[in-house]
This record gives C-alpha cells, structure tokens and sequence, in this order.
C-alpha cells in the first residue's frame, strides 16, 4: 500500500477538531485499522487538537498546536482532516509538502438534506484535506497562519507560504471517503458566508505588499493545553497512539471575524 521508503521516520497525524463526534466515532476505528494493515508499518501516532468552544474554530493554529505537541517526536507531520477516511492513500514518508488527497474530494455537498448544490475542488492545487509535510519544512514556512478564525483561506495562505519561498512540492492521488456535512463557507444556494468573506478580506491584506507574510505561525502562537486524554476507539494494537488534547488560544479574532462567525453560528 506504501510506495514511499518510511523506514526509521515517524509520522505524525495532526486532526484539528471541534464538535465533529459523529465524524470523530469513524474516524478513530478506520484510521487505525488502516494502519494495522499497512506493509510495511508505518511508525505513527495520531494527535486529535481539540479548540474548546467560545471563539470561532480556527483550523490553521489548531494544525500550528498539533505539530508543536508532536515535533520533537518524529519526522514529519499529517495535517489531516476528520472527514476523509482513507480507502487506498499513501501515507509513507515524502521529502516535500505532498497532499495525498485525490478521489473522494471532488464535490462536496454545501448542505446535505437541504440544498443539492456543491462545491468543486481543484485537486491539482489544493493542500487541504491530508497532507504530509516534512518537519523540518513545516518550520521552514513557519507553519499556518493564526489569523484565520472561522471558515477559509488558512489552506490558500499556506500553498502560497510554500510556492513563495520556491519549496518544491508532490502530489499522491489517494483515494478517501468523505463524510458529508455543512459547509460553513458557502450558504445553501452556494453563495459565500458571511466568514469566508471576511477571511478573504484577511488573506488579500496578508499578502497586499506581494512579501511572504512575517511573524505569524509556528514562531508566534501561544496556546494553553486545558487536558489529554487516550482517544477510544482505537484498534486494540493502536492503543497508546492516540491521544486527544484540548487546547485555548491566546488570542482572538478581528471585530469582522467575529460579528460574521456569530451571525452565521460558526463558533
């Protein structure tokens, strides 16, 4: 299932996550049992970051914690996503920022049960969904950026982190099972929400001088790990990989960022 030579690296699997139980309780078991049958093995565990509730979700410094509770034990780092389970994806070591999201992503459903309107993705640029970085070029780019509270654009700012400092990039075409639900981006016409506007409006003022962004990232976030705990649901042999810690941000949203999260319900 492997085509990569991870002999001796350690990955690392970052999952951002708040308020996706449904999504968590199929996730755990399919993920670990995908890796119980991978050969060879892969050395791997799995941190699910927890954003406690009261400001809107924030993916980006959500992956930026994650990556800082798992770097000094492996090698390089998944950013993956709770709603993609994979079928038959290479999770093996790559020297390069490489998403391994293909089939399974192609559309998406904005709000399934009320609308049939969807939302395409360009596989041939995205860097979101699962993504194997290097952990030495994840802090290379400093990582994500903290200031996308809410939905949107934290994946946009850091393709661009990567493609601006001329990091060579792959791509692996796995195939994933995606798990349906609202997507805070769009309203059920399709049309974009309230937050995606407004965090359109923060990656243009980012990027505005046409210089890659400074002092936003790794270098800058400062967070507080409110509990861990072991993560059910595992594979008997898994036990001991997967944890969940549940962390608060010490910083918080712009007055827009904020008035759109609330006015939309995406806190």
């Amino acid at each position: 299932m492997t085509t990569g030579d991870s002999a001796g690296k350690r990955l690392h699997i970052v999952v951002p996550y708040r308020d996706r139980e449904s999504h968590l309780r199929q996730f755990v078991p399919w993920v670990s049992a995908y890796f119980d049958r991978l050969v060879p093995r892969i050395d791997y565990r799995v941190t699910i970051v927890e954003q406690e509730a009261g400001l809107p979700f924030n993916r980006g410094a959500l992956k930026n914690a994650g990556f800082l509770l798992g770097e000094e034990r492996t090698d390089y780092t998944c950013l993956h996503d709770v709603d993609y389970l994979p079928v038959d994806a290479d999770y093996s070591w790559a020297d390069c920022p490489t998403p391994i999201l293909w089939y399974g992503a192609e559309q998406r459903p904005v709000a399934p049960g009320r609308s049939d309107r969807t939302v395409t993705t360009n596989l041939e640029s995205t860097m979101g969904g699962a993504l194997l970085m290097p952990n030495a070029v994840m802090r290379q780019v400093d990582g994500y950026s903290n200031a996308f509270w809410g939905w949107g654009y934290e994946d946009f700012d850091f393709s661009l982190r990567i493609r601006a400092r001329r990091i060579p990039t792959g791509r692996r075409k796995g195939r994933f099972q995606p798990l349906d639900h609202d997507n805070d981006g769009f309203t059920p016409d399709a049309a974009p929400s309230p937050i995606s506007l407004v965090n359109r409006r923060v990656f243009q003022e980012l990027w505005s001088t046409g210089k890659i962004p400074a002092g936003d990232g790794l270098s800058t976030l400062s967070f507080d790990v409110l509990d861990r705990r072991p993560c059910d649901g595992a594979v008997a042999q898994a036990q001991g990989r997967w944890e969940i810690v549940r962390v608060r941000f010490n910083h918080v949203p712009r007055p827009d960022q904020a008035a759109a999260a609330a006015a939309q319900g995406a806190s």
